[in-house]
């Protein structure tokens, strides 16, 4: 990448003013930034590293600046020139080529344009969605659906080895999968014409009503026919199997699919958990009060009060499950863990750190993504909750109604911690007002113009074979100069574990492909075919960016539109 060459000829130029005695310096320069200013006027990319140094090197930051561009390579190479600005920016003006010569990286490595090993070494476990199975995958879901999958995408091309993973909440002693079972036997019942009295608190939801129908053509009154309490069992596992079963479904139709759906009911079974509060009391971290086990958060984090491991009934809280099953995380070799929670979860961050802290794990290298909610709007109005589905909005709805890739690209267009809202009909839009839209029609212009040429009987080059000197003029500097930043948008995106950046980017692409076909057209009659040749590897260049930026949000590149 650009930035990796202009950070390495920092590093060699402040070495030789180091070893010239114009720099006193104890050590080298420990970061080198290179960033692209705001205001292309102050050049192609900007570097404050005589700022960084004027401390350490006793001297003002832009004499600093001064002496390291005598050592700059300035005239060779890529490097026009190197000018001083402001406190002590050196802003870097670079030869056209280092943009035009992008057109060879990008054929290169088509689908692996993009891609680096900044994360090497990194064994990433991405916990993500993890609903209760109580009811389908909401829109609410889908928003961290969307997300986790996108993370690890990003990490992926990063090289980061990374694992999806789903954990289904169905701990024995769950009061949400008791309730979920009593709610479908009065169900069950309904469909026998047997008159149950309602639970208390019951599951609106008229999916429930389906697999009731489904289980008695499965089984007819047999159900109705034993004792409550075995029937309660009985319902209790079927009704999460099924549950857990069609959100599945819904999350593939999603696109997403997991490496691990991992049950939280074999924590128990296994004994882990019991374990973990046996480790825990070794370390000194449990104390007994009032019947019960306590955790000594406090202490452990940030949290405000200390918290319950065993209840004074003996019974083990979420707490211990919580790190009994991070422990596990760590224990099969993952060195980096990912939560993916709902806003609401915020209270329970510092509980889970603690946990894994009196273990004997570092807590830091568990990372909690808290993400806002969802709001559907249709003609201004909130979108409410179905009562098949119980009230909640479910995510199969919304994607049988926009499409998954539109699902996924607004879930996808602002920050995680900011609430997400899109409005339902102009996501079904064809027109550039919608976003997913705009993005994927840049793709397919480019399919589209690469065809016409196919069609005309121009074969379309390889950017080695084009003269690409030719490839001046503002427009087209301009899409190269997108088409070259992607590299780096993607290590930052992965770095700042914001997707959201690419959306944007994409659209800058777009709003520059779509000035370049305006402004400098490739099969129009009377451009040069040495110019048309140098344009159509730009085309092809395009094509193969907004792909793969397109492939690490989940989001297809239509060829047709």
């Amino acid at each position: 990448m650009i930035t990796e060459h202009l950070i390495t000829c920092l590093r060699e130029a402040v070495a030789s003013a180091q070893k010239a005695g114009e720099l006193d310096l104890t050590s080298p320069p420990a970061d080198v930034s290179i960033d692209p200013p705001r205001n292309k006027e102050f050049g192609d990319f900007a570097s404050n590293i005589a700022m960084t140094l004027a401390k350490p090197a006793g001297l003002p930051p832009r004499e600093v600046a001064a002496r390291i561009i005598k050592y700059l390579p300035v005239g060779q190479g890529v490097i026009a020139r190197v000018e001083i600005a402001g406190p002590g920016f050196l802003n870097f003006y670079l030869k056209p080529h280092w943009l035009q010569d992008t057109l060879l990286e990008i054929e290169e490595r088509d689908a692996f344009y993009g891609t680096n090993r900044t994360r090497l070494g990194e064994k990433t476990l991405i916990e993500f969605v993890s609903a209760n199975p109580t009811g389908p995958i909401s829109v609410v879901n889908g928003r961290a659906a969307a997300l986790g999958d996108s993370l690890a995408n990003l990490l992926a091309a990063c090289g980061a080895e990374v694992s999806r993973e789903f954990y289904i909440n169905d701990a024995l002693n769950s009061l949400q999968l008791e309730k979920l079972a009593q709610s479908l036997a009065w169900r069950y019942g309904q469909q026998l014409g047997l008159d149950w009295a309602m639970p208390e608190d019951a599951y609106m939801g008229e999916y429930l009503m389906d697999i009731a129908a489904d289980l008695v053509k499965e089984f007819g009154d047999r159900y109705a026919k034993v004792s409550e309490e075995e029937r309660q069992a009985a319902f209790r596992e079927m009704a999460t199997s099924r549950m857990v079963e069609q959100q599945r479904r819904d999350l593939e139709a999603f696109g997403v699919r997991f490496d691990r759906w991992f049950y939280e009911s074999s924590l128990y079974e296994s004994g882990a958990v019991r374990r973990c509060i046996e480790e825990m009391k070794a370390r000194g971290h449990a104390y007994e009060k009032d019947g019960a086990l306590w955790l000594r958060t406090t202490q452990l984090s940030r949290d405000e009060k200390d918290r319950v491991l065993v209840r004074s009934n003996e019974k083990e809280t979420y707490v211990a499950a919580d790190a009994a099953y991070h422990k596990d995380k760590f224990d099969r070799g993952f060195n980096r863990l990912i939560n993916i929670w709902g806003a609401d979860h915020h209270g329970y961050v510092q509980r889970l750190k603690a946990g894994i802290a009196a273990l004997g794990y570092d807590p830091d290298r568990c990372e909690i993504i808290l993400t806002q909610m969802v709001l559907l709007m249709r003609d201004g109005e909130p979108v409410r909750g179905s009562k098949r589905a119980g009230d909640i909005i479910p995510l199969a709805d919304l994607v049988s109604e926009i499409g998954r890739d539109a699902a996924r690209f607004y879930n996808l267009l602002n920050s995680y911690e900011t609430t997400a809202t899109f409005d339902l009909e102009l996501a079904k839009k064809q027109s550039n007002e919608n976003p997913v839209f705009y993005a994927q029609y840049a793709h397919a212009r480019c399919c589209n113009v690469l065809r016409r040429a196919e069609e005309m009987g121009v074969s379309v080059p390889q950017a080695g074979a084009v003269n690409r000197e030719l490839l001046t003029h503002e427009k087209e500097l301009d899409l190269l100069r997108r088409l070259a930043d992607y590299p780096e948008e993607v290590r930052l995106a992965a770095d700042m574990l914001a997707p959201h950046r690419l959306t944007a980017f994409v659209r800058e692409i777009g709003q520059a492909l779509h000035q370049f076909y305006e402004e400098c057209p490739a099969l129009k009659e009377g451009v040069p075919a040495d110019l048309r040749d140098a344009r159509l590897t730009v085309f092809n260049a395009t094509r193969i960016v907004v792909r793969n930026l397109l492939t690490l949000l989940g989001v297809s590149a239509p060829e047709r539109m």
